[in-house]
């Protein structure tokens, strides 16, 4: 049997970096776990060079130091040992300062380099977390929908997560100066460096808070973000740009995205009051901070109890102690741009929240007998009512069913169930007497070819469109051809500029885009494609609706004699079209409320009949659309 779904939350936390009270992981700590998983190589590489750039900071401070002292020497000479001694101490200076030099481009190129890794690692995370999970309850969960627009980082002010990468080595390299400053000090005085450590820590930490404050009321806009960058891309879009310009919509959609982009955005510069209000305590905390220690400095240098070169290296220390507070930008660009892994692990882990288990059975060759739901009920999450309770509904192998109903009484939603995008939440489907949660799901949906009333259409060779339908079988161009001119597709295909390669998309370069009918019967070619390569079952949701009622049943009428012998399921809301089918089921208050052949229900003069009656009489006063 099918192992059942249940509950997964400790793995879902130890996955994500989620704590069990919601909070998310610290973004930059996500980032350093992701690292190596990136490249290991270029991490080590990466972390080799920050450390030893944080080294040349206090070297070149103390070679700084040592040739202030020994300057005075010089007047003696080049020549004598004092002399040798200034330029041994200026040879060194060089020597470090030019190390930095080289350090400087080298962690550049490594820090540029594992930025695209990291690049293509969280795109894969997130590309692979939404495709894997057998399901879409999850990916229809709006939550779910603002975490992928925080993955991808889109529109919400987020910086490309190469940018924390970069940032990182410099970060490193800026807190070990600071340390190595503190620890310098202590040679002045044990206590030096205290004052300046705790006045740099305690400005920093504030600032930090703001900043992660900002970062977290961006997420936590993202519904909104996500509402200004839908509409920012339908005005950017050549699909809709017609019928922008015809209703006039240009001021209309502006207006929406400013009003959507600052309700998003205006959050972050809420609560300034008390972040002002710390900066000045900081400021004061910093100039007392540095006083108490330049103060002691000037007095024992200025009696001569420190000298010319253990001053200069202090100064510079007591000025490198800032490396210890707020980083400014560089903190600011490695919290937006990190702060994209959290959500980014969290879709990762997408695939241990899927409600579709998949059983282990075979399902070639099904079904044999027929397709049966028995007692079905299904809710979708969150949802005030179920769409079906109680449904009871059998598909006979080899026979042909229509489904019709009103708008939202669950037709599109049987499909789902019966390709098992979502599971039923009461009852249960089985094919040939086998519930179809003990199927591979895998399997089974080898054996569906479905044309949704939404289908895709993807912006690639028209090969591809029609090929996905069995995308795993070897290339076979005449199944190709067969199954266009099984669909009325072979004269769009014939005037493709380069026939079957040709992009269907005019924004690439010999690229062209198909009519609303044409498209359709791509998606039909697309389902021919899938029975040629040993689908069984055949889905139709309402696939058509760009064709007439005459091209529509023609169409419908060529499908069914076509794929004879297959199990068809047909929705359509023209009765003209659904009356071909074996059998029809009239959908109602999440059941089935009558069935059987369209003469049966004719003469039953129930739901059914009287639908149909009011269509044919639309068609016939041409009322139709």
């Amino acid at each position: 049997m099918a192992r059942r779904p249940g509950t997964r939350g400790t793995r879902w936390t130890r996955r994500t970096g989620r704590t069990g009270q919601g909070r998310a992981a610290s973004p930059v700590g996500a980032l350093l776990r992701l690292l190596p998983r990136a490249s290991l190589p270029l991490t080590a590489a990466l972390t080799a060079l920050a450390l030893l750039d944080a080294a040349l900071a206090p070297a070149l401070m103390l070679s700084v130091g040592v040739l202030a002292g020994r300057l005075p020497g010089i007047g003696a000479g080049l020549g004598t040992a004092a002399g040798h001694g200034v330029l041994t101490a200026f040879a060194v200076l060089c020597g470090v300062y030019v190390a930095g030099l080289l350090a400087e481009p080298a962690i550049e190129v490594t820090a540029g380099r594992l930025g695209r890794r990291v690049t293509a690692c969280t795109a894969r995370l997130v590309m692979r977390g939404s495709l894997r999970p057998a399901g879409i309850a999850a990916l229809e969960d709006p939550s779910v929908a603002d975490r992928l627009t925080l993955a991808q980082g889109q529109g919400t002010g987020m910086l490309p997560v190469a940018r924390a990468v970069t940032a990182l080595p410099a970060l490193v390299s800026a807190r070990a100066a600071g340390a190595t400053s503190a620890v310098l000090l202590i040679g002045f005085h044990w206590w030096a460096p205290l004052p300046l450590i705790a006045a740099w820590t305690v400005s920093g930490i504030w600032r930090d808070r703001e900043v992660r404050r900002a970062v977290d009321v961006q997420a936590g806009s993202t519904t909104e973000l996500r509402r200004a960058e839908y509409l920012r891309a339908v005005a950017l879009d050549g699909g809709a740009a017609k019928e922008i310009r015809v209703f006039g919509l240009s001021p209309w959609l502006v207006d929406r995205f400013t009003r959507a982009w600052l309700a998003g955005v205006g959050r972050v510069g809420g609560n300034r009051r008390g972040a002002a209000v710390r900066d000045v305590v900081a400021g004061v905390l910093l100039v007392a901070a540095h006083a108490a220690v330049l103060v002691p400095l000037a007095v024992e240098s200025g009696h001569g109890e420190v000298g010319v070169a253990r001053t200069t290296v202090y100064l510079q220390a007591v000025v490198g102690t800032a490396a210890l507070g707020w980083l400014g930008d560089l903190q600011w660009t490695l919290a937006r741009a990190s702060a994209v892994v959290p959500p980014a692990l969290e879709v990762a882990a997408l695939p241990e929240r899927d409600t579709v288990v998949s059983g282990a059975l075979p399902a070639a060759g099904l079904p044999a007998s027929g397709i049966r739901f028995e007692k079905t009920a299904f809710r979708y999450p969150g949802g005030r009512r179920p769409v079906f309770d109680g449904l009871d509904l059998w598909l006979p192998a080899g026979g042909s069913l229509a489904v019709v109903g009103a708008n939202g009484a669950g037709k599109t939603t049987l499909v789902k169930l019966l390709a098992r995008l979502h599971d039923p939440t009461g009852g249960r489907v089985t094919v040939d007497g086998t519930d179809l949660r003990d199927l591979d799901v895998s399997a089974w949906r080898h054996q569906l070819a479905v044309v949704f009333q939404d289908f895709v259409r993807y912006e690639l060779p028209a090969r591809d469109n029609v090929g996905f339908g069995a995308v795993r079988a070897p290339r076979d161009d005449e199944a190709l051809a067969r199954c266009a001119h099984l669909a009325g597709l072979d004269p769009a295909v014939a005037a493709l500029a380069h026939g079957w390669d040709t992009p269907l998309s005019r924004r690439f370069t010999d690229g062209t885009d198909l009519s609303g009918g044409q498209w359709q019967r791509l998606a039909l070619a697309r389902a021919l494609y899938a029975v040629e390569h040993g689908a069984r079952v055949l889905v139709l949701d309402e696939p058509t609706a760009h064709l007439d009622v005459r091209a529509e049943a023609e169409l419908y009428e060529r499908f069914l004699d076509l794929t004879r012998g297959l199990t068809t399921v047909l929705i359509s809301h023209r009765f003209a079209t659904v009356r071909l089918a074996d059998r029809i089921c009239y959908v109602e208050g999440g059941r089935v409320v009558e069935q059987g052949a369209h003469d049966e229900l004719i003469a039953q003069d129930g739901r059914y009949a009287r639908a149909f009656a009011l269509q044919s009489a639309a068609y016939a006063g041409g009322t139709h659309a």
